[in-house]
């Protein structure tokens, strides 16, 4: 699922910018917070420029072209650099047209409207003698460079006309995994800080695409250079950075042309890591100290987790009940006898709160940054993974820095944040297999526990919580394929539905600690009275739903759900491997519902992958409406006739009957609304619905089987 870990890479030239700390440059441009590993990505084309001129205050550049002369870079200090473009494919020789080195990009020349701008992405590679020879024969014309004090001139032009003019508005805008926030000060001076470094004062109030910044400079470039049909541009400040940004004005696209990557070594000594690791994680930490300080618990968790073993070991047995009725419009279930319902169920009560749904990672970091800044007592946050890349470390020095001045305890889960740590999904930049753990400890006054895994059971909430008063649940961890790569939702609570999950966190925390069930069974004793609600407040009902031992509480809510449910099942899940749940939505469907479901069309475990596709057979042949999304969706939400159930849990054996899992459930007409509208019905757009019924093999069932037991 990821490539391997490389080995550190010292970071060269350390500008210290304003309100940025000290950065540490790359060779491809890009600024980290510390020398990274791994290949490295795109050039960080914007945020050169901007935190060089912006921030650091470098003086105005003038707008005459600064070419490198016909066709090759004469940078002081830098060896020549000759290119050669035609239609998709640029040709560079580092050292001039004397040197035998070629390196190429090639990318895809689309079609693009005459009001549209196309943006893309491509990545310099060395060829062999075989593909230089076959290549350079090709004809092509020579493309003068232009230095990157123009570049920098475009972009300061560009980021100044699309900057915000409130007094306490900022924008956003993302470059190939990295954040930059940029706004105007009353004196009409352009400030940019990386987004964990910017005022907190200043709050995200408008993003800006790569696509969105592209175009503007394509149209600024334009009227610059009315006779030129392609330009390129060196984007890195490095002198050796071969990194570039090519307008073809022909094509009516622009291109980031990433340097070359650089394949480190150190496989041996991340294995090693690694080795030593998981002993510790998983035999002493786990089994030998788990048991000894958490003797009662794992008795029972272990008890449990027989019996739902047990519960599970028959192959899925999925029989269609012939052709369904058709879907008719029809009144939904009675929402308040259904709540008053899942009060007989023994189940938690509702609190009152403001929930907001916040869907994908842009919605959910952007909060996340903005409440860490505003936090003024304290911050918990309980993550099943607190991974190691370049956006997790991001994350963890700005939790660094305000431990300083708050409370900040950092719970995460041994297992999953061990396997998670051991590599990076493509794009993303990680260290070798280092603790997280311990890098939040380091200089700072972060409190950081790990929960133990006792018979390799984790605990698989995500909550993140700021002053006992607003709090973040849901899918999302830590790391870079949350922010930037698959969909995924969390939703924004505040009001005293917060303060129950504030005392679940101190009771996960005091579990976690040497004091194991002897802290736990203290930390039950020491109950916190929960906020009234102010009057005249906008609060509705949420309730809390959860799996634990002997109570699986998410699962018998949802079932029950499914059973009652009269006019529509919506469900949106990554991993769907359980029977019951699979049988009811079949059920359901039989009655007449509107039932559907969205899967991912490319999920990141094969045998969930397998799982999945075994549900979509019985389900569509039950008359299930099931949706293929583009991608890795990890969200983890339902809609039962206007009652929303959503949070960690996914329907397999591990979240709904063996890990600790934290979901909310509402019947607020307001919320569900938008989950419908801003969920559902998107996802249902641009999703592929399925017509014919997949095919399957034995291996399928086989790996479906083990997905079964996980």
């Amino acid at each position: 699922m990821t490539p391997a870990l490389g080995r550190d890479k010292p970071g060269i030239g350390i500008p210290r910018c304003a309100g940025g700390g000290e950065l540490r440059r790359l060779r491809t441009g890009v600024v980290y917070p510390m020398p990274l590993s791994r290949a490295p990505r795109f050039t960080w084309t914007v945020v050169v420029a901007a935190l060089v001129l912006a921030v650091c205050g470098a003086p105005a550049i003038p707008a005459e072209s600064t070419t490198r002369g016909s066709s090759a870079a004469s940078t002081p200090g830098s060896p020549d650099v000759t290119a050669r473009y035609r239609d998709g494919t640029l040709l560079l020789r580092p050292g001039g047209d004397s040197k035998r080195d070629v390196l190429v990009a090639t990318w895809p020349v689309d079609e693009v409207a005459a009001d549209s701008h196309g943006y893309r992405e491509a990545r310099l590679e060395l060829l062999d003698d075989d593909e230089r020879k076959k290549t350079t024969r090709a004809p092509a014309r020579d493309l003068p460079i232009h230095d990157v004090a123009e570049w920098n001139e475009v972009v300061r032009q560009v980021m100044t006309e699309l900057a915000p003019t409130g007094k306490n508005d900022a924008a956003l805008t993302l470059v190939q995994g990295e954040e930059i926030v940029f706004y105007l000060t009353p004196a009409g001076e352009l400030r940019v800080h990386r987004h964990q470094y910017k005022p907190a004062e200043r709050h995200v109030t408008s993003v800006v695409s790569e696509a969105e910044f592209s175009s503007r400079a394509d149209a600024l470039l334009r009227e610059r250079y009315p006779a030129q049909d392609q330009l390129l541009f060196q984007s890195g400040n490095e002198d050796d950075d071969l990194s570039f940004v090519l307008f073809d004005f022909e094509h009516r696209q622009s291109v980031l042309i990433a340097a070359p990557s650089s394949e480190q070594g150190g496989g041996l000594g991340n294995l090693m890591r690694t080795l030593v690791r998981v002993p510790d994680t998983l035999i002493l930490r786990g089994q030998a100290l788990g048991l000894l300080m958490r003797p009662v618990s794992s008795a029972a968790r272990l008890a449990w987790f027989a019996t739902q073993t047990a519960a599970t070991l028959a192959p899925p047995v999925h029989v269609a009940g012939g052709t369904p009725p058709p879907v008719k419009p029809r009144p939904g279930m009675d929402l308040d006898a259904w709540e008053r319902e899942l009060d007989d169920m023994d189940l938690p009560h509702r609190y009152l709160g403001t929930i907001v749904p916040l869907i994908d990672g842009e919605a959910f970091f952007t909060s996340l940054v903005q409440a860490l800044q505003d936090a003024r007592k304290s911050v918990s946050i309980r993550l099943f993974i607190f991974d190691n890349d370049d956006y997790a470390i991001g994350v963890a020095d700005l939790l660094k820095r305000r431990s300083e001045d708050v409370r900040v305890r950092v719970l995460i889960d041994s297992l999953g944040t061990l396997g998670a740590g051991q590599g990076a999904p493509e794009g993303a930049a990680s260290r070798p297999s280092f603790s997280i753990a311990h890098y939040l400890r380091a200089d700072s006054n972060v409190k950081v526990r790990e929960t133990p895994n006792t018979w390799l059971m984790a605990d698989h909430t995500k909550t993140l919580i700021f002053d006992d008063r607003l709090a973040f649940l849901g899918g999302m961890n830590i790391g870079h394929e949350y922010r930037h790569e698959w969909h995924d939702m969390m939703v924004r609570l505040s009001g005293p539905i917060v303060t129950r999950l504030n005392r679940d966190f101190d009771l996960a925390w005091a579990y976690a600690g040497l004091g194991g069930d002897l802290a736990y069974l203290h930390a039950l004793g020491d109950g916190k009275r929960s906020l009234v609600a102010p009057p005249g407040s906008n609060y509705v009902e949420v309730r809390p739903l959860y799996t634990r031992t002997f109570n699986a509480q998410v699962l018998r809510a949802q079932l029950a759900a499914i059973r009652r449910a009269r006019r529509e099942i919506w469900v949106e899940q990554p991993y769907v491997s359980d029977d019951a749940l699979v049988n009811a939505l079949m059920d359901a469907r039989a009655r007449g519902v509107d039932v559907r479901i969205v899967l991912p069309s490319s999920g990141d475990s094969r045998f969930m992958n397998s799982a999945n596709l075994l549900a979509a057979r019985a389900l569509m042949k039950s008359g299930v409406r099931v949706y293929i999304y583009p991608g890795m969706t990890h969200v983890k939400a339902a809609l039962y006739d206007g009652w929303a159930c959503l949070g960690s849990a996914n329907f397999d054996k591990l979240s709904l009957r063996v890990n600790r899992e934290t979901n909310v459930a509402t019947s607020d007409p307001v919320f569900t609304g938008r989950l419908r509208q801003e969920l559902f019905e998107a996802d249902f757009a641009r999703s592929r619905e399925l017509v014919e019924v997949p095919s399957t093999g034995w291996g399928t069932y086989i790996s479906a089987y083990v997905a079964g037991q996980l």
